[in-house]
């Protein structure tokens, strides 16, 4: 009786570790449909962003290696090839606008949701590490904490100052180190002093290089 007893309780667990199986395999079947599920959804938002963008935004912004036209001489627009924002970025400058940029607040829901996704999704095809030391790096942070800080947050820090219009957020912006040195030449007339002159090749390229190894993070 006792040896039969013991047969039906290995058949039960033995059943019973079959069936655990099965819901692993289930929920991991269903984990992956949700998945392409939302990567699907995430693909026609996109898709959906870039009509938007080509009408409202590609006067004035590159992307995409789509040469925009500016009205304007030495226009401070980022090339979004340059830049890589995340998506609360993107819908925060569409919202309120920018130096040089009007507020798109008016656009509808979807079409806000979508030139969001659309811009976060193909920006920053330029933006690559640079191949940086750490005595470079520690030049570069030294210098944006003696020049920059005051109007740009990075590294989890935010902005020590209170400027009259915040500096780019490289909490949430990750630019290339081209765009950080051309910025510093050119500086922005009566928001960003230019550092022409006021800092050697040698400075420049340090913080460009820590600005775009740190931004982002």
């Amino acid at each position: 009786m006792r040896r039969a007893t013991a047969c039906v309780l290995l058949l039960v667990l033995a059943l019973a570790g079959c069936g655990s199986d099965n819901s692993s395999d289930e929920q991991a079947a269903a984990a992956a449909a949700r998945a392409r599920a939302k990567a699907a959804r995430h693909a026609r938002l996109v898709a959906a962003g870039k009509p938007v963008f080509q009408k409202q935004c590609a006067l004035c912004h590159t992307i995409e290696g789509r040469k925009a036209h500016p009205t304007f001489i030495e226009s401070t627009i980022p090339n979004f090839d340059e830049v890589k924002p995340r998506g609360e970025y993107v819908r925060l400058r569409v919202q309120q606008g920018g130096i040089d940029m009007a507020s798109f607040g008016e656009l509808p829901g979807r079409q806000m949701e979508a030139v969001v996704a659309y811009v976060t999704e193909v920006s920053g095809s330029r933006v690559t590490e640079p191949d940086a030391d750490e005595a470079q790096l520690a030049l570069g942070e030294q210098i944006f904490r003696s020049h920059c800080e005051s109007c740009h947050a990075i590294d989890g820090r935010e902005m020590t100052g209170r400027p009259t219009f915040p500096g780019t957020d490289f909490n949430k912006v990750k630019p290339n180190m081209a765009f950080v040195i051309r910025q510093a030449l050119r500086g922005i007339p009566d928001s960003m002093p230019s550092y022409r002159g006021k800092l050697t090749r040698k400075q420049l390229h340090a913080v460009a290089a820590y600005v775009t190894t740190t931004a982002g993070e």
